[in-house]
């Protein structure tokens, strides 16, 4: 394993010895814009295999790679309109462009739905280094899985085995680098831009939170709790949700009143309307206001359940079938924190919750 101080005087040699590195299936630590990343060459077996081995506990995750423009990436995916357009104007930066593979990788790197996340660093050194070696690498980061974001060459080493260490065949070292978000992972291969992970940079998208299970609907609770932080418990917040029969808006809400200190079961309001709850968010009482309009025959009816106090201030609301009523009821959001949710439901476990967060 060798070791080597990247200066702004040396780059073309350490891009030398790296390139020697990845041709012979070896593993190379560099620093990206990010954090430290891991380069292998995407296209060797060995190499990847090397490399997963390095990683441990993966469970089938892709490995994102790093290419040098829209060009190369073309040749290794499907570029369409809806990506073109995250190329065009927001690469290269911390982005990750996922797209249907054309399946020229080694086994192991893209993902087993077939598709491939794509980096283009905002970090000369790594566009350098791709462009010389003429193929992509791979572009994770450099620690090993779960373990801390490393900004450090000592981030990474001092939570890998010794077996771990010997694996690496080159570390490029610029010393710290800033403490960044990782990259932004953007889905783009049903002609729209999903955000699956949100990272460093905010993009104008609907973001997409993935809940393998019924019971993941919390996590993506704790998630959105999170984003809204102090704004709950001082503004009115309304969800706004929309979704097919069984598509899990109630089990949401569940949790939210769950999150929410609600002691009371939360049930279906379908034949009540609305019903209330009395919670919490930290020592400050507030009421949640769940509502179902499915059997409203017009928006105005909306009006026997005294909006005024329903979108009062710091109440939180959540409302089903959202589309029924959502024009009729803009003016009491105008001054409301307004969260869109559509939920889609592809199989009995799984949702996909697409979010708005518009205040």
């Amino acid at each position: 394993m060798q070791r080597v101080k990247l200066t702004k005087y040396n780059q073309k040699k350490v891009i030398a010895e790296a390139i020697t590195v990845l041709k012979e299936g070896g593993l190379v630590i560099y620093p990206t814009e990010t954090c430290y990343g891991i380069g292998a060459d995407s296209t060797n077996q060995e190499a990847i295999d090397k490399l997963l081995t390095y990683k441990t506990k993966r469970q089938d995750k892709p490995i994102s790679v790093a290419v040098t423009d829209a060009k190369m990436a073309a040749k290794y995916v499907h570029i369409n309109k809806t990506a073109k357009n995250i190329y065009d104007n927001f690469l290269p930066g911390p982005i990750t462009v996922v797209s249907k593979s054309k399946h020229k990788f080694a086994r192991g790197v893209e993902s087993s739905q077939g598709t491939q996340g794509i980096r283009i660093p905002d970090h000369s050194f790594v566009l350098n280094l791709v462009r010389a070696f003429k193929k992509p690498i791979t572009a994770t980061s450099a620690n090993a899985s779960y373990k801390k974001t490393p900004y450090t060459i000592n981030d990474i080493f001092s939570n890998l085995s010794t077996k771990q260490k010997k694996m690496v065949g080159l570390i490029i070292d610029a010393g710290r680098l800033p403490k960044r978000k990782p990259s932004t992972i953007v889905d783009t291969t049903l002609d729209t831009v999903h955000i699956l992970r949100e990272g460093g940079l905010d993009l104008p998208y609907p973001k997409l939170f993935i809940a393998h299970a019924l019971e993941d609907t919390e996590q993506f609770v704790e998630q959105l709790y999170e984003k809204l932080g102090t704004r709950l418990g001082k503004k009115t917040v309304v969800f706004l949700l929309q979704g097919d029969l069984g598509a899990g808006k109630t089990y949401f809400t569940k949790y939210l009143a769950k999150k929410l200190g609600v002691k009371d079961v939360v049930v279906s309001p379908t034949f009540t309307i609305c019903c209330e709850y009395k919670g919490r968010i930290g020592r400050k009482p507030i009421t949640l206001q769940h509502i179902d309009t499915y059997r409203l025959y017009a928006p105005s009816e909306i009006d026997a359940l005294q909006p005024k106090e329903i979108f009062r201030a710091p109440n939180v609301v959540v409302i089903e079938w959202a589309n029924k009523v959502s024009e009729y009821i803009e003016p009491y959001l105008r001054s409301a924190v307004v969260i869109k949710i559509r939920i889609a439901a592809p199989d009995e476990q799984t949702r996909h919750f697409e979010y708005e967060i518009e205040k």
